[in-house]
């Protein structure tokens, strides 16, 4: 079940959207030691409401830089404040792509079913900035199997005029509110009837913001007890491919490489030369020395995950990779332009190893979070990825 509830969301005047929304878009490559970022604007609330200083002395000034900065924008109307309560459907159209949902609080005693491995100092530097600010402006994404009731909500919901239109050229995104109070009753009811809750995207803030509730209710003090959560049908979902590149200390040996991998695995040449985009399970693409290669394993894999494939089995053994949360040689690159990047960035690094995954599907990444297993990190690009600040929410 989930326990929905309504908030008073921070808008953006979508006469500014393009600056405050729009302006800042963030490619990460790793583990948040090796990443590759556009520079955001200035005024844009990716970068005014995100910092995230390490050190008390900076933290201290960061975080009165950000209640300034929004009181400024709510005193100048490039935000506004609601004034009552509400839900909120949201659909983003992107290419062929369009995908709906809603916009809603979720409660963090919810028992949500999860399935990849966080990056423990990620969830660290994101209690902190919420424990200091209170402030969300991306949800967590979570997916459940679709309802009746919730999809004739969202279909007479849209089919009203009171939509705002946010576009950023590439991708249109479009929000109504649900302010009806009979209507939210329907909603939250129909939500606390849905067996299985599943998070899709989010793995991070959810660990942070749990983390944080715990210590809250030990030291007795006000908790933050509710997380912003979009929540999308499970046919809503669109899964892609998230590629791991090694990036070693020196440059390996590609026949001592290819040696080693043949206890495991069956491996074959791209024909041409070709980059492999696995489109099967069970079926890995990797690129040594220059060289693209099939990997497909010898033993029987049952319902293993290919991510788990590459981790047990190559990752471990051959590369040393106990954890790959916190090992600083790996990169992951996902994405619509996933292996446009991949191949940036091993010509830029002649010596790394690129591995190519298939994507999972909606049913594996259900399979998994209900036998209660935990994926490496970034086993799963999901998307829509909701830009920053489209919604805000202040605790």
């Amino acid at each position: 079940m989930a326990t929905i509830q309504p908030f008073c969301a921070l808008r953006p005047n979508t006469f500014y959207a393009d600056q405050l929304v729009f302006g800042a878009q963030v490619m990460v490559m790793g583990n948040g030691t090796t990443e590759k970022k556009l520079a955001p604007l200035k005024d844009s609330l990716e970068h005014v409401a995100r910092l995230r200083p390490e050190t008390p002395l900076g933290q201290a000034a960061g975080y009165m830089t950000i209640d300034k900065t929004l009181r400024e924008m709510l005193d100048n109307g490039k935000l506004w404040q609601e004034q009552t309560p509400g839900f909120y459907i949201y659909e983003i159209v992107h290419g062929n792509l369009r995908q709906t949902g809603i916009w809603a609080l979720s409660s963090l005693d919810d028992t949500l079913r999860i399935h990849e491995q966080t990056f423990s100092d990620s969830v660290r530097r994101l209690k902190n900035y919420r424990e200091c600010t209170g402030l969300e402006g991306s949800p967590i994404l979570l997916t459940y199997t679709p309802d009746e009731t919730i999809n004739r909500i969202i279909t007479e919901t849209k089919s009203g005029n009171n939509k705002a239109t946010m576009s950023n050229g590439s991708s249109v995104h479009y929000l109504w509110k649900v302010g009806d109070p009979a209507v939210i009753q329907e909603l939250t009811e129909a939500f606390a009837g849905i067996p299985a809750i599943y998070l899709a995207d989010g793995h991070h803030r959810l660990a942070a913001a749990s983390r944080l509730l715990q210590e809250q209710r030990t030291r007795g003090i006000q908790m933050y007890n509710s997380i912003a959560s979009l929540y999308m049908a499970t046919d809503q979902l669109c899964i892609r491919a998230y590629h791991r590149v090694l990036l070693p200390g020196e440059c390996i040996e590609k026949e001592k490489l290819l040696l080693n991998l043949l206890e495991d695995f069956t491996v074959r040449k791209s024909t041409g030369n070709l980059p492999v985009e696995p489109e099967t399970k069970h079926h890995l693409g990797m690129l040594a020395g220059g060289q693209w290669f099939h990997l497909t394993p010898r033993y029987e894999a049952g319902a293993l995950i290919d991510a788990e494939i590459l981790q047990e089995r190559l990752l471990r053994p051959i590369f040393g990779v106990t954890d790959p949360g916190t090992d600083k040689r790996i990169c992951y690159i996902g994405g619509p332009q996933a292996m446009e990047e991949l191949l940036s960035f091993t010509a830029e690094h002649p010596c790394a190893v690129a591995f190519t995954l298939c994507p999972l599907t909606v049913e594996q990444l259900k399979e998994v979070a209900d036998a209660g297993e935990i994926l490496p990190p970034k086993a799963t690009w999901i998307d829509p990825k909701i830009p920053y600040g489209l919604l805000l929410y202040k605790h």
